[in-house]
């Protein structure tokens, strides 16, 4: 006669199937601290940098065109300084500083008025704007949000939609304050020979590696962006055809000391540059610039690689 098997184990003799006993107060108390709407957020809802962030202070923002502007704009329309957003006992407000298109809340044009979760601003015909209250994770995920939307994923470069929102923008700003503004695209050397024999995971490698570089090289204030490809770009506020030249050569100068490893040994790249600004284009707009840059970089290409070329050859009579 054989023992009788072991009864099952029931949930509470188990420690591993007991089910955790929560209270409705400790519930409510997590929900309570997880659901703290203590940020006051205006996100882009239209025009340039589509998503971003700001996040409303105590103290009084200005929204427009001057670069005094704690809220700068370039969209058209959009005077030099064409309202405030403050707090007030009522909350937040807004408030139109006798700009020339208006400001407008929910559709309708106002001089001043309180603003409400969820409403839409708009300055002049293009910039608009949507007021949140917003919780520590939700300000958070819209902040990753943004990110990812403007962020190439491989290298962490501006992509490509960044890129051209922030040519125009950048234009903008140098046409109104009288200043240059430099572009360099660059290009890696035979880079289909890189995936052919080493492979395209370490093709790869080869674009990450020549992101970090550039990131090394750049300002806080130049834009990089992976223009498409094993092609990037550098938008340089404030910087001359000569300029541009210059960090062009930096750049081709550190990308050649690298030496990227893999399982069949270092491997070096170079790359070709072309440079453009706005005070050497006749017709500073933002195709002219890329195409003149991109010209540019094929004569690098054809010249023997592993050079840069800033301006154009001369015609011939």
């Amino acid at each position: 006669m054989t023992d009788d098997p072991d009864p099952p184990l029931l949930e509470e003799d188990d420690p591993h199937e007991r089910t955790a006993i929560v209270s409705l107060g400790e519930l409510r108390g997590g929900q309570a601290k997880r659901q703290a709407k203590d940020r006051y957020l205006l996100i882009r809802a239209r025009g340039a940098q589509l998503g971003h962030v700001t996040v409303l202070g105590s103290a009084p923002m200005r929204v427009g065109r001057s670069t005094e502007c704690e809220i700068w704009l370039s969209d058209d329309g959009v005077s030099r300084r064409h309202a405030t957003i403050g707090r007030s006992t009522a909350g937040y407000e807004v408030e139109d500083t006798q700009s020339a298109n208006g400001t407008f809340v929910a559709g309708q044009r106002v001089e001043r008025v309180v603003l409400r979760d969820g409403d839409l601003i708009q300055f002049g015909p293009q910039a608009m704007f949507r007021y949140s209250i917003a919780d520590e994770a939700q300000e958070q995920l819209l902040r990753q949000l943004y990110e990812a939307s403007v962020t190439d994923a491989l290298t962490g470069a501006n992509n490509r939609e960044a890129f051209d929102s922030q040519l125009r923008m950048e234009l903008s700003y140098a046409r109104r304050h009288g200043t240059d503004c430099g572009l360099v695209l660059f290009d890696v050397d035979h880079f289909k020979k890189v995936n052919d024999s080493y492979g395209h995971p370490t093709g790869d490698e080869v674009l990450v590696e020549i992101a970090k570089a550039t990131r090394r090289l750049v300002r806080n204030e130049d834009v990089f962006a992976r223009y498409g490809g094993e092609e990037f770009a550098l938008i340089l506020r404030g910087i001359a055809l000569d300029g541009a030249k210059v960090v062009g050569e930096r750049l081709r100068e550190r990308i050649a000391s690298l030496a990227i490893e893999t399982d069949q040994g270092p491997l070096k790249v170079t790359v070709s540059v072309g440079c453009s600004s706005v005070g050497s284009t006749p017709d500073p707009s933002a195709e002219a610039l890329i195409a003149a840059a991109d010209r540019r970089l094929y004569l690098a290409k054809r010249g023997g690689r592993n050079r840069v070329v800033a301006t154009d050859p001369p015609e011939a009579p």
